[in-house]
């Protein structure tokens, strides 16, 4: 295949000037020239792999042409004015050079943008051929997550999952506009959808985030960080986990991740900065809510079934937070209150029989309040079997 490269000038010197610049293309490589009235039939008629479009001082007519121009673009100005070059990226443009550019430099540009080009074409060969098989749809989106991310996994160390739902109808293709090339994308059942985003943290994957929710209605979104050390299908009961508490509690999106779960002195980590008394106690209910939501949403995942006519229902404010049971002869609630910033005193109470524990808040991680409402199950169980 020829190179195609085609220099669109009103100025007959700039072929001059560029032409001589292209000597390491390769023999049946072609260098085409028009100028700004005939570009566009050339275009279509030669089909060039690159244009080069020389501005000059008609900014105007550079942009008008410039927009029209599908092909890989690299703007010539004859000299550098940072407003000529906004422009030009605002219409497009792939690179650019000036005048006074090096030979060493025009040639360097046009040779890298000619091989990004030979493997965008190598790509999107691959692409068709990989749709025309079922394993990619339109948007790029592959069509079975569990065979598709254990390859990724084996090959990236560390990235962040998203797991997400949206109410919208073309909810792959605001997704594929707020993604980069390296981030794997894959369709679930329904309007979910699976985003791998490698060498990313947590944050970077909220800010992904924030960019589809502004053109998506009704977002919801599991999080968890991959750290080589998981297997897909654990990676995708957390996020399920996770989106199934976004969606129940109404919430843009749940993080669960061990990897982030509250450890070693939180409360200094909160207070860090926080003189005011009224930003501490924020974003103390923030990490305590953090804390709670995921596990309460969990345990009522896994026992409701299991419980015979029981009803679970949880609630979490800043004053108390309440896990509770409705049981057929009784009700049995778990309180959860803070002390002081400084401990937690967690209220148990079966009918008329009721205790107390008191654990530090730096001991507050979900664990442990896995344990304890474990226990807490198993006391209703055994106090419906002694009613019973």
């Amino acid at each position: 295949m020829k190179a195609g490269v085609l220099i669109v000038s009103n100025d007959k010197t700039v072929f001059d000037f560029i032409r001589p610049k292209l000597v390491l293309l390769r023999n049946n490589d072609a260098v085409y020239e028009c100028n700004y009235a005939d570009a566009e039939e050339s275009i279509s008629g030669l089909n060039p792999q690159i244009v080069i479009l020389h501005c000059g001082y008609d900014l105007h007519g550079f942009t008008n042409l410039a927009k029209k121009i599908d092909t890989p673009l690299i703007a010539c100005f004859d000299d550098f004015n940072p407003e000529y070059l906004l422009t030009a990226c605002d219409c497009g443009i792939s690179d650019f050079f000036t005048k006074k550019s090096s030979p060493e430099e025009i040639l360097a540009r046009v040779m890298f943008l000619l091989k990004n080009r030979n493997v965008k074409e190598k790509q999107n060969s691959e692409f068709d051929i990989l749709k025309e098989n079922g394993i990619v749809d339109a948007y790029g989106f592959y069509t079975n997550p569990a065979k598709v991310f254990p390859y990724f996994l084996g090959k990236h160390d560390y990235g962040t999952f998203i797991l997400l739902s949206s109410g919208v109808k073309d909810l792959r293709s605001t997704i594929a506009e707020c993604l980069r090339e390296s981030d794997v994308r894959a369709s679930g059942y329904g309007n979910i959808c699976y985003i791998f985003m490698p060498d990313t943290d947590i944050d970077g994957s909220v800010a992904v985030l924030k960019k589809i929710s502004v053109n998506a209605a009704d977002v919801h979104a599991g999080i968890c960080s991959h750290y080589g050390n998981k297997e897909f299908s654990q990676i995708n009961n957390i996020l399920e986990n996770a989106l199934n508490v976004a969606t129940g509690s109404n919430k843009e999106y749940i993080i669960i991740d061990d990897n982030l779960t509250p450890s070693g002195n939180w409360i200094e980590k909160i207070s860090t900065g926080k003189k005011n008394f009224k930003l501490f106690k924020q974003e103390f209910n923030k990490m305590l809510e953090q804390v709670l939501t995921p596990v309460f949403y969990q345990m009522q995942a896994k026992y409701e079934q299991k419980l015979y006519n029981s009803k679970f229902f949880h609630n979490i404010t800043p004053e108390v937070s309440v896990f509770k049971i409705m049981g057929e002869y009784f009700d049995s609630e778990f309180r959860v209150k803070s002390s002081g910033f400084s401990a937690v005193s967690i209220e148990i109470i079966h009918n008329t029989k009721e205790k107390r524990i008191t654990i530090d808040i730096n001991d507050l991680e979900p664990k442990t309040l896995e344990v304890l409402l474990e226990e807490f199950i198993e006391e209703h169980k055994m106090y419906m079997e002694e009613l019973c």
